[in-house]
């Protein structure tokens, strides 16, 4: 059931390796990942209602809504959308395919896989970073259309060309002085009107010296709020904004009861 993912660290990873080594940055977008993927366990389901209207099965099995009809389940050959199976059937085809075409997968990241150089097997001439059904293909612009003319012909992909919004992260490439700016600006607005936070005023350094408990005459925090709020903000901290990781992880604390 498990499907791993490739990391947020290794995503900026591979955006320091394409701005050092000046490579192009595409994206990726694949059609029903978790539809028609092998399943190897045997499954079996109730049909779906409308099921015997639409499939030829003769005289033996009738609606059934019907009286007369004979209970049966389907053994699923495919995976489904709503199956644990599915994800970890989908990452194991498309690290098959990947592989049959010359990558490795990482042995520090399951959903990273490298393409080395023939000559010189140090040399990562290639890469791809796979986040469930989101790709990113880092290579050089000859190469990457090779990649993704063959990728095309086995999954149904739409191709959205080179990266600028991946995972709520906004991507701005500088080509001339070799760098990748990314930030969560979109993110962050949506999500701070949602807790009345967007009128608050920035600062420096967002953590008070000491916190203070609440007094007995000051209102409960509400506990769903808060590791609502704790969650949310956690996110950009793992992604673009690893400098206010000490001040969620104080906050974390308090995750049990708010309000102490």
């Amino acid at each position: 059931m498990y499907a791993p993912n490739a990391r947020l660290g290794h995503v900026r990873l591979a955006l320091t390796i394409a701005a050092k080594y000046d490579l192009e940055i595409h994206q990726m977008d694949v059609y029903t990942a978790f539809l028609g993927v092998d399943l190897e366990e045997e499954m079996n389901m109730h049909p779906q209602q409308g099921y015997f209207r639409l499939v030829q099965t003769g005289s033996r099995y009738l609606d059934p809504r019907s009286k007369t009809s004979r209970k049966m389940v389907l053994r699923l050959r495919k995976s489904l959308y709503g199956l644990k199976q599915s994800s970890h059937g989908w990452y194991g085809t498309f690290k098959q395919f990947v592989i049959s075409i010359g990558f490795v997968a990482s042995w520090v990241d399951g959903g990273l896989f490298e393409l080395h150089d023939k000559e010189d097997h140090g040399i990562v001439v290639t890469a791809v970073v796979l986040y469930v059904d989101d790709l990113l293909i880092i290579a050089n612009e000859g190469l990457i259309g090779q990649i993704k003319n063959q990728m095309k012909k086995r999954f149904r992909m739409h191709d959205l060309g080179s990266v600028s919004f991946y995972l709520s992260m906004h991507i701005e490439c500088n080509r001339e002085i070799h760098t990748f700016d990314i930030h969560q600006h979109s993110y962050i607005r949506t999500m701070l009107p949602k807790f009345r936070m967007d009128e608050s005023r920035p600062v420096a350094t967002p953590m008070v010296m000491k916190l203070h408990k609440r007094k007995p005459y000051e209102e409960a925090c509400d506990l769903a709020i808060y590791q609502s709020m704790i969650g949310s903000i956690m996110y950009p901290m793992t992604a673009t904004r690893p400098d206010i990781a000490y001040a969620i992880g104080v906050l974390r604390r308090y995750n049990h009861d708010p309000s102490n």
